[in-house]
């Protein structure tokens, strides 16, 4: 993992933690919907780069698994 991904990964973490605890302090019912959703697009942006590690391993495990079962075999 790059330097850069390191940081989102750790910056993402810090951001879900405080706006986990956000919402319990909050009294107004426009600032608690702000900062749920604002907890919503963190964990958007938490699958999506989960998404983006794990989608090209699994294409690339589809393509090459269909494609070499069929080449014979030669004994």
């Amino acid at each position: 993992m790059n330097k850069l991904n390191h940081t989102v990964h750790k910056l993402e973490a810090l951001l879900s933690t405080g706006l986990d605890l956000l919402p319990l302090r909050i009294e107004g019912k426009r600032l608690k919907r702000i900062a749920l959703n604002l907890i919503a697009l963190v964990l958007a942006v938490l699958l999506a780069d989960a998404i983006v590690h794990q989608l090209p391993n699994a294409i690339a495990g589809f393509i090459y698994g269909t494609h070499q079962a069929d080449i014979p075999q030669k004994f």
